[in-house]
């Protein structure tokens, strides 16, 4: 069963630092950190007007997270996301879905049983499995071996496939302007957020003129927007 909040008037709290005694108000918590993968999740809440309190994970000295915070993921990687009932989901795209899905009425989801929703559905996994994978080993090859002297070599690695992966996308995914054509979704959200992480921005909106397209579009949505810039994307 879904465990889902009823449409009510936005209500947004942004928490710097975590608090035990704080007091949830919000149906929905989102642990996000400025510039993470928490960036798509909270311009989708946003956009569904529901409300909710976002709390920032601090990075300590040596790039970890807090204690406290890894007894909500146990991986600690940001977002989590605490649904209505006190269940806690990872996995931002799985967020995306499961949000989408609980609030029908705002038209970010295809139907399930359509051609949409499989094309929906596919690159929603494509982007979360492929994309964002290699965005990590790009940014943080040491993770990916246990000798430093490779972390060069998984960076050029990941470069690599970054740039076929996005080829793919771009090819693949339709005339535009949105992954199933006309019509925004939450996949396109979550792509948005994954090419604003590119090492060169700049140079892949100027070889991808869809790929543009579509990042333009989520960016410039006037929901969107102010959360883009809490996040310092482009």
């Amino acid at each position: 069963m879904l465990h889902c909040q009823e449409r009510k008037p936005l209500a947004v709290q942004r928490t710097p630092v975590y608090d035990q005694r704080m007091q949830n108000t919000s149906a929905y918590k989102l642990y996000a950190r400025p510039g993470a993968g928490s960036a798509a999740v909270e311009a989708l809440l946003a956009i569904l007007g529901v409300a909710h309190d976002v709390v920032d994970v601090p990075k300590e000295a040596d790039g970890t997270a807090p204690d406290w915070y890894r007894a909500i993921n146990p991986r600690t990687e940001v977002p989590a996301l605490q649904l209505p009932d006190g269940s806690i989901m990872t996995e931002s795209a799985a967020m995306m879905i499961h949000l989408a899905d609980c609030h029908p009425e705002a038209g970010l989801a295809p139907r399930p049983g359509t051609a949409e929703r499989a094309q929906y559905l596919r690159w929603l996994s494509y982007l979360s499995a492929t994309v964002y994978s290699t965005d990590l080993r790009l940014y943080y090859p040491e993770r990916y071996s246990t000798d430093p002297a490779h972390a060069d070599a998984v960076k050029a690695r990941a470069s690599s496939d970054l740039a076929r992966d996005y080829a793919i996308f771009d090819q693949e995914m339709g005339k535009g302007p949105f992954i199933t054509g006309k019509t925004m979704t939450a996949a396109d959200i979550y792509a948005a957020m994954l090419l604003s992480w590119s090492d060169d921005f700049p140079g892949l909106m100027k070889a991808k003129p869809k790929l543009k397209a579509l990042y333009d579009a989520i960016a410039a949505h006037p929901k969107i927007a102010p959360v883009w810039r809490r996040n310092g994307m482009p």
